[in-house]
């Protein structure tokens, strides 16, 4: 088993037919008389040719058991808000079993999903469709014409990030290549759903971040135990001490955090990014698909092992990369060494601008921001500006405030960005920081929220109000980043004048 589908250990089944589990008939009264006719009655109307199959529950229950995922099974009513009940199971649950047709008709099933995918942006939600129907083909044609879904693998859709895979109720004859997405047993369900897992979600980052939420998630009893009530005498005691108590909210979220990463790094999630791990996944991938430069320039560094320069370009370059430049004889590197590096891996950037965008900046999530240190806004003539309000001078406001907002310029060719993210729109931005005092602007805000400037308005739309103008909430740099910007800003302030002797300034040459 892999952290991949290790972390799925939760179901939730949802159909309309769910057959009882076995339990022994009681006795008939032998002294009742029964005439049974010897044809049916001819009005009776005959039962729907698909997906009258019932699900077995005490089957799955055990199925799903045995793979270390607790499963629960719903019998739905035709009384029964289905979508509701859809998106708190895609909520709750890590995988969520449907019903393709639920009282004969599939537009229930349709509506329910499109309300996951539009509700899961940003979140991870996993869908299974376990039917009945005679063409599993016409479920994923549905699915693609009426909910928007892509067939990334065949009867594995996607749409953002929700993952809908299609198969077959045991017993269920189908045709055309379809029997391979039946359960034969429905023992068999759930490694059905594993394999496909592993095919959506394979990759080293996905590796490496299912790895570390199963840490946490295992950790949790123990974190749970360090953090218990016998700790609160004192923590109050540290909270009355402080200048400001409210700061011991942070400072214990600081804590809580801390414990979280020590725990990581004590299961060694970091070393799903070692080179052996490298080597391996590059092996098996074909990510590199454009090996030729960067394997032209190796061959032709002094540095470069000779058994090394011996191999084809594909072993080249993926021991370059498992390797690292440095350790197969580039040692300077330089941005005509980057081409051909970022080249091997295909023309498209968006990768590369993606993870940086990652490593700078965090989003602002369902909650409506507070303008503080690190808050990246957008005014009405599409300028970025970066606030570096202190935290502390961004809480406990009585009155109106002005927030220093330091410009971002968009970098050139010829810059090397400070910061890049994405904006609301999906286009991701390089900026560089204006550190000149000069340039800040300094709009004043009314507070709206408990002492703070609350954003206004809905996810993803977020914006601040001053007195003059609107500004647009974008995303929020990361920490370490936003203290960058504050230290170019501090270190332009500071600088000193000195009048000197210019003998002296160019060297006091003798």
């Amino acid at each position: 088993m892999t952290a991949i589908s290790d972390y799925f250990r939760t179901a939730l089944v949802i159909d309309d037919r769910v057959e009882s589990d076995f339990r022994e008939l009681e006795a008939l009264d032998s002294n009742i008389a029964m005439d049974l006719p010897s044809e049916p009655d001819s009005e009776l109307t005959p039962p729907p040719d698909e997906d009258e199959t019932p699900v077995r529950p005490s089957s799955l229950v055990s199925a799903f058991l045995a793979e270390n995922i607790v499963c629960s099974v719903f019998e739905l009513e035709e009384h029964v808000d289905f979508v509701n009940l859809a998106l708190r199971g895609a909520q709750i649950a890590d995988l969520l079993i449907l019903d393709w047709l639920l009282f004969g008709d599939h537009s229930a099933t349709v509506n329910a999903i499109k309300a996951i995918a539009e509700e899961s942006k940003g979140r991870l939600v996993v869908v299974a469709i376990f039917t009945g129907a005679h063409s599993l083909t016409d479920v994923a044609t549905r699915l693609k014409d009426d909910a928007d879904f892509e067939e990334i693998h065949d009867f594995v859709l996607r749409r953002d990030d929700a993952i809908v895979l299609v198969f077959g109720k045991p017993g269920i004859p189908l045709t055309g290549g379809e029997d391979s997405r039946t359960a034969r047993r429905y023992s068999d369900l759930p490694q059905m759903v594993r394999d496909d897992l592993e095919l959506v979600f394979k990759g080293l980052m996905p590796r490496f971040a299912f790895r570390g939420i199963n840490v946490l998630r295992e950790s949790a009893p123990k974190v749970l135990a360090t953090f218990n009530s016998t700790l609160d005498a004192g923590a109050l005691v540290h909270r009355a001490l402080l200048t400001e108590p409210d700061d011991a909210g942070p400072q214990f979220l600081e804590l809580l955090a801390s414990e979280f990463k020590q725990t990581l790094m004590a299961n060694r999630v970091d070393e799903e990014w070692d080179g052996q791990s490298v080597r391996d996944y590059l092996a098996e991938s074909g990510l590199i698909s454009d090996p030729e430069a960067l394997a032209h320039l190796l061959r032709s560094t002094e540095g470069c092992p000779n058994d090394l320069k011996s191999r084809d370009d594909s072993v080249i370059v993926q021991e370059a990369v498992a390797s690292g430049l440095l350790r197969v004889g580039i040692t300077k590197l330089r941005s005509k060494n980057m081409e051909p590096l970022v080249g091997a891996f295909g023309s498209d950037r968006r990768s590369d601008n993606a993870l940086a965008s990652l490593m700078c900046s965090t989003g602002f999530g369902s909650e409506p921001p507070r303008l503080e240190l690190g808050v990246v806004v957008k005014d009405h003539s599409e300028n970025y500006w970066l606030c570096i309000q202190p935290l502390c001078d961004s809480v406990r406001i009585q009155d109106k405030r002005a927030f220093p907002l330091m410009p971002l310029h968009k970098s050139t060719e010829d810059d090397k960005p400070d910061a890049i993210f994405q904006d609301r729109d999906g286009r991701f931005v390089s900026v560089n920081f204006e550190p000149h005092p000069h340039t800040l602007a300094m709009p004043e805000f009314e507070p709206n929220g408990e002492g703070s400037v609350i954003a206004e308005g809905e996810a993803p739309n977020w914006r601040f109000e001053s007195r003059d103008a609107s500004y647009q909430a974008v995303t929020r740099l990361r920490a370490e980043v936003a203290s960058h910007a504050v230290h170019s800003f501090a270190s332009t302030a500071s600088r000193v004048g000195v009048d000197v002797s210019e003998w002296m300034s160019q060297g006091a040459p003798e």
